[in-house]
């Protein structure tokens, strides 16, 4: 073998090394994806207005407390009753907790059309009629693609404090189809029909003091 081709040997090697070396340590596309719950539209809140319209008043929503495992931003899956898998790839867009109060805002302004409604803190000036309260127990898929939504929540007079009402749901969801997509669809539709109970509870409440 002569020196000619023996050098270009060397270098064909050396480029091939070297282009190797560069695809191992080249940016690779993120698999992430990101996922957020969504409010009813107004045509899912249509009511009439004497029926549900509490008529001119306030709503405080929160403070909303959600267990210690779903504070993460990887969306978490209940695989039994003590085991979760938690989603590699899966994640949500924004905390969930304030994704949570945030559609639920939305909803609760969609059905009862108040004159004023905040979220937790609000200033001290500016006290609500209502305030809500909510400790969220679970909020998450199961492995039979389950939506499971239970929660202890409160309805408060915003100027006494006084508990007005006080109720524990437990509301289930079945999801279209085996995907993180029809999860978190389903998980949206279980806080609609969450917000839908604390609606009628609030118009009950205001119904009554009238």
């Amino acid at each position: 073998m002569n020196r000619i081709v023996r050098s270009r040997m060397i270098g064909n090697l050396a480029l091939c090394l070297s282009l190797a070396g560069c695809g191992a340590f080249s940016p690779r596309p993120d698999p992430s994806r990101f996922f957020t719950l969504t409010a009813f539209s107004q045509a899912e809140a249509v009511v009439a207005k004497d029926e549900r319209n509490p008529g001119g008043v306030s709503l405080g929503i929160g403070p909303i407390k959600l267990p210690g495992y779903l504070d993460r931003q990887e969306i978490v899956t209940r695989t039994g009753q003590n085991r979760f898998d938690v989603s590699e790839y899966d994640r949500w867009a924004e905390p969930l907790d304030e994704n949570f109060t945030r559609v639920l805002t939305q909803n609760l302004s969609a059905l009862l059309r108040p004159e004023r409604i905040s979220s937790y803190p609000w200033p001290v000036d500016k006290k609500p009629n209502y305030q809500v309260e909510i400790e969220v127990l679970r909020f998450e898929a199961n492995a039979k693609q389950e939506i499971q939504l239970s929660a202890r929540w409160a309805v408060i007079d915003g100027g006494t404090k006084k508990q007005l009402e006080f109720k524990e749901s437990r509301l289930t969801r079945p999801a279209k189809e085996k995907s993180t997509d029809s999860s978190v669809a389903a998980l949206s539709e279980a806080l609609g029909d969450l917000s839908r109970e604390i609606a009628d509870a609030i118009h009950a409440i205001d119904a009554r003091r009238k």
